[in-house]
């Protein structure tokens, strides 16, 4: 008799993206430009998508075109989860038909959806500023279910920021209609659910309807009549970071930061935004099995074809490493990072490192500590010939000019453009070791590896940041340059990622003598040649391999 160990959610975890439209982006996939001009960048395809019927089904299609919006209105991304088990050791998707052999039934399925808002309530301090939604669904329940959010009180005092009378829309939950049958390669008996998120509009009282630019002088409008419902006496209405330590950062992500003559104070507008635990619990013989997953909902994608330098894949796996790493293949390493560096690219495609260094600059070039090795610079002289950081030959070619509007961005994509190249990126590495440890900023460390104590001013460790020491949290030009991270901090590689890249450095510096079949070398250029043409005879030697392998399992066959 099978034995059930457990079902969970694939994927366990999802971003949603918010939009108006009625219809649902469709599914596509990250691939590398074919083009031979292509120079490696990413591009999106079309991918099998399921479109939802009116009977709560999917059907399978294949689209010909990827639409972002419909008119004016963007369209969602709202993801499918699937659910699985594992059975006798083995994961396998939930189907309905596997459901009802192994005991359970649809309307003995039961999921439970909560949704929240809690960032006016942590800036404020006042619980009754979140607000949220809670709702349970049926297995055999395929109607579209609203998330409708709203504020509670933990006492006859509190001034909840939203009424259940007037409710926040959070989106929608659907259970999928299974049908024991297969269409494009899809099981559409998948026990299946899928989360739509809300349009994307904001909310606040009556007094939020409109506000003046203080820089521009120009009037804008903020809250649309209709979600003017806001509870005007809530605690968020009297918000302000000024003075404040315990405000999030960044400090001024609220409507009214920059409002000096206001003395900052909030606006009281909120969004529809949220984050949503999913729970499944279903009984099979006697026995209750749940599973969990989570969604986020976030702004739109304005460049989906361009990807982050840090993923949320790599944040994980960053704070939770696995025990032991196996050995990576040489080759396999190499790709890896050559997608790190595309990843760069991309990102440094997208930003305007003008007004980035104009930004972060002034705030931190005043009362630097001065070390040889990681120098402070006033703000006209960063990324020039006067930055001591700065290698004319290898950075900025030469120094950016007034031709361009975003001069510096503009040299910055063409010195990252060749290094998204990976045979370019790997002799860049070869060739340039000594640079790429100056240039590139280390990430923080890891606790086990911090000092108990430290001086504010003391010398900083030149492979990791500890926030506690002054130099470590200003900006300068070290990769990248005047980004920010989400604690204000200058922005790094994680530590990984760092490590990563360090130790293929170290690795890739050339040997003199014979070593592994490659030749002596004496110069790094030698050393590439050498290294990519034993990759290739590689390559052909492992094709070489599977053409024999082949041929013996084809006599076996005959035989």
């Amino acid at each position: 008799m099978a034995k059930i160990d457990e079902i969970f959610f694939l994927p366990p975890m999802a971003v949603a993206r918010l939009g108006a439209s009625e219809i649902p982006l469709v599914n596509f996939n990250w691939l590398e430009d074919p083009s031979l001009h292509g120079a490696g960048l990413t591009v999106i395809a079309p991918a099998v998508s399921l479109n939802v019927l009116a009977d709560g089904s999917v059907q399978p299609s294949l689209p010909a075109t990827i639409q972002f919006r419909d008119g004016g209105l963007l369209r969602p991304v709202a993801p499918f989860f699937e659910l699985w088990a594992r059975i006798d050791g083995e994961e396998q998707p939930l189907t309905l038909q596997l459901l009802e052999k192994l005991g359970g039934a649809l309307n003995k399925l039961t999921y439970n959806v909560s949704a929240a808002n809690r960032k006016a309530a942590r800036r404020a301090g006042d619980p009754a500023c979140a607000f949220s939604a809670s709702i349970q669904v049926a297995g055999d329940d395929h109607e579209r279910h609203m998330l409708l959010a709203a504020s509670s009180a933990g006492s006859p005092t509190d001034e909840p920021l939203v009424s259940a009378a007037k409710p926040i829309p959070f989106g929608s939950f659907q259970v999928m209609r299974p049908i024991s049958t297969q269409a494009m390669g899809v099981d559409l008996g998948i026990l299946r659910v899928r989360f739509t998120p809300a349009k994307g509009e904001v909310y606040g009282p009556t007094t939020a309807g409109s506000a003046t630019d203080p820089d521009t002088g120009r009037t804008h409008t903020m809250v649309l009549p209709r979600n003017q419902i806001l509870n005007p006496k809530s605690s968020w209405m009297h918000y302000t970071s000024n003075g404040r330590v315990d405000s999030p950062e960044p400090a001024d992500t609220y409507d009214g930061a920059d409002d000096s003559g206001r003395q900052n104070r909030s606006f009281g507008v909120v969004d529809d935004t949220c984050d949503i635990l999913l729970e499944a619990s279903v009984t099979m013989k006697g026995t209750t099995f749940t599973g969990t997953a989570r969604a986020f909902s976030a702004p739109p994608d304005f460049a989906p074809d361009r990807r982050p330098f840090v993923s949320l894949a790599d944040e994980l796996i960053d704070r939770d490493p696995p025990t032991a790493d196996t050995k990576e293949d040489p080759e396999d390493a190499i790709m890896r990072l050559g997608d790190l560096f595309q990843r760069v690219f991309e990102t440094a495609s997208l930003a305007n490192l003008d007004m980035m260094r104009q930004a972060m600059m002034p705030g931190n070039n005043q009362g630097l500590v001065n070390f040889a090795n990681m120098p402070s610079v006033s703000l006209p002289d960063s990324m020039t010939d006067k930055d001591p950081l700065f290698d004319k030959t290898e950075d900025l070619n030469s120094p950016p000019t007034s031709h361009d509007k975003v001069p510096y961005a503009s040299v910055a994509e063409q010195v990252h453009g060749p290094k998204a190249d990976t045979d370019d990126m790997e002799l860049f590495l070869r060739s340039n070791a000594s640079r790429v440890q100056q240039i590139i900023r280390p990430a923080h460390a890891h606790f086990k590896n911090l000092q108990p104590n430290v001086k504010t001013n003391q010398r900083p460790n030149p492979t990791q940041r500890d926030p506690r020491i002054q130099r470590d949290g200003e900006h300068d030009m070290r990769m990248p340059p005047y980004m920010r991270d989400s604690d204000a901090l200058p922005l790094s590689l994680n530590r990984r990622q760092y490590e990563f890249l360090m130790q293929i450095v170290a690795e890739l510096q050339p040997v003199k003598g014979k070593k592994a079949g490659v030749p002596e070398s004496t110069s790094p250029t030698q050393s590439h040649v050498s290294r990519v043409l034993q990759r290739l005879g590689g390559k052909t030697a492992r094709a070489g391999k599977q053409k024999s392998d082949k041929a013996v399992r084809n006599k076996r066959g005959k035989n």
